[in-house]
């Protein structure tokens, strides 16, 4: 099995699988690794943690601009 990195900079559901998939190749598993401002670095699988303040800030306004469009 291989693997792929892409970056998308909006994504609806499932568009990375559909985008593969038009090119014949099958996707078993998607990881989200970033989200805004976040990412999972430092994180294991399951694992979470607390939002401070300031990604709570940024996760806020990062919302409220995509609604004004």
């Amino acid at each position: 099995s291989d693997v792929c990195s892409s970056d998308l900079h909006e994504g609806r559901n499932h568009q990375v699988k559909k985008m593969f998939e038009a090119v014949g190749l099958l996707v078993d598993k998607l990881s989200r690794t970033q989200f805004g401002n976040l990412d999972v670095s430092g994180l294991r699988p399951g694992e979470y943690r607390r939002l401070n303040k300031k990604e709570i800030s940024q996760l806020h306004t990062l919302a409220v601009t995509k609604t004004k469009k």
